[in-house]
């Protein structure tokens, strides 16, 4: 696997909203677009956990994993303890089928409240694992209204 994908040795970043859904054996496909990007195919290693402080879970590729561990360990003392805690302990590996699905574990789908119906987000270094309950219920437009956009062309 490859996460350059022909952009001359450049980062791997993932971004988009793809609605899917976690079957009743707890897969869910990756988008193809993701997979294209992130040059991933069966068997292609990636590690899903959970988000420190929201109820969705976080998928990495190898590389943007390492990274992610390199932050940590450069992060204040208290905040390192806690991600190393929660979001390196949590962490388990996770291959991709021939159907570019994973196999999400069930403790992951409770804490994550994933039961049909999800959203998975590209956030540039991660994809974010979403129930579509709890991202209307915390991400809605109402959970922004204090924020001035003004500046910017939404």
């Amino acid at each position: 696997m490859s996460s350059s994908n022909g952009n001359d040795g450049m980062r791997a970043a993932v971004e988009g909203q793809h609605e899917h859904t976690v079957d009743s054996k707890g897969r869910v496909s990756l988008p193809s677009e993701f997979r294209t990007e992130l040059d991933l195919d069966e068997g292609s290693e990636l590690i899903v956990t959970r988000h420190l402080n929201e109820r969705c879970l976080l998928i990495y590729w190898p590389e943007a994993w390492e990274e992610l561990k390199s932050q940590i360990e450069n992060a204040p003392p208290k905040l390192g303890s806690a991600l190393r805690r929660v979001v390196c302990g949590a962490a388990r590996r996770a291959r991709l089928d021939r159907l570019g699905r994973i196999q999400v574990p069930q403790t992951f789908r409770r804490y994550a409240e994933l039961d049909g119906k999800c959203f998975l987000m590209g956030q540039g270094g991660v994809i974010e694992c979403w129930s579509m309950g709890l991202w209307d219920a915390t991400h809605g437009p109402e959970a922004y209204t204090d924020f001035d956009l003004s500046e910017f062309n939404l």
